[in-house]
């Protein structure tokens, strides 16, 4: 059977650090060439972030040689649980200045500043008598750290966005709940419109975490992301039957097709606990019947910044 994924353009890595790992993705469009997670002592990282430059460095050039595809860039992702969107609205006037308006109330609505946070925005289209902004908030040291890393490891980078936008792409839905989760964390992140206009995150410690622990931490941050999002937001409530997409290595380290059991069960247990229907990943990419979407899904998000 012919497929429609179009391999046109360069070909790039993806590449995304998460406590205790090192993932790598190379892609050219929407066809998948190879990929690598290579595990990393733990103490390489702090609260999501890369404390240890050198030696995580270290690990990206061990991973390269094993590659069978070559790359000239690569795209990344800002790692851990302190970044922040948020949809701000305001009504349409002359005189509107966003660089002091949009920083002025990214300080006082989503507590960062400037010294902190590289903040930056962009315009939302709007059919209303106001002006709409997403408002993106990255925290600096995160940023400083894993960039350090990757000029250390001599990769690079043309591009690196925030983990919401990699998820709702690789996710591919107008309205979706994603919940994504990590060794030592999760963000929760509602999509409207195929753009991510809320999102909380949750840090619990690199300790490993029971089953029924992970569903209840997994259900109580997407719960409370929902319904801040449904009281809130001017573009809420979302619908009751928008699909909660649970996924992330916690969740299953496995390709779908033969996905185990247990993963299956957690991400059922979640949605029965939400009311919500069960969203089914499927990836606008391809890399095969064996390809791990779940660990490797936010990987995948960034390389379809570029398809």
């Amino acid at each position: 059977m012919m497929n429609n994924y179009s391999s046109r353009g360069k070909r790039t890595a993806s590449i995304s650090v998460e406590h205790g790992m090192v993932k790598l993705m190379v892609s050219k469009g929407q066809i998948i060439d190879d990929y690598r997670v290579m595990l990393a002592n733990p103490r390489f990282f702090n609260e999501g972030h890369v404390s240890n430059p050198p030696r995580v460095a270290g690990i990206i050039e061990n991973m390269l040689p094993q590659l069978n595809s070559a790359f000239k860039s690569a795209n990344a992702v800002v790692p851990g649980f302190q970044n922040r969107l948020r949809v701000m609205e305001f009504p349409k006037g002359q005189g509107f200045d966003p660089r002091k308006v949009i920083a002025q109330e990214a300080s006082r609505t989503m507590h960062v500043t400037p010294e902190n946070y590289y903040i930056t925005w962009r315009r939302l289209p709007d059919n209303l008598d106001r002006s709409r902004w997403l408002v993106l908030a990255a925290l600096r040291r995160a940023i400083v750290s894993v960039m350090d890393t990757f000029q250390r490891a001599k990769l690079r980078i043309s591009a690196v966005e925030l983990r919401p936008f990699a998820l709702a792409r690789a996710v591919n839905q107008s309205e979706a709940i994603i919940t994504w989760a990590a060794p030592d964390g999760c963000d929760v992140v509602i999509v409207k419109d195929s753009v991510p206009v809320e999102h909380q995150s949750l840090f619990w410690g690199g300790d490993l975490v029971e089953d029924s622990v992970l569903v209840d931490r997994l259900t109580e941050v997407t719960s409370r992301t929902l319904a801040t999002f449904n009281d809130s937001s001017s573009e809420g409530p979302m619908p009751d039957d928008t699909p909660v997409f649970v996924c992330g290595s916690p969740i299953s380290r496995r390709a779908i097709p033969n996905d185990d059991k247990r993963g299956a069960d957690i991400t059922q247990q979640i949605c029965q606990n939400l009311r919500s229907p069960k969203g089914e990943l499927d990836l606008p990419m391809d890399g095969g019947s064996d390809f791990p979407v779940n660990d490797l899904i936010v990987n995948a998000g960034l390389a379809l910044r570029g398809a």
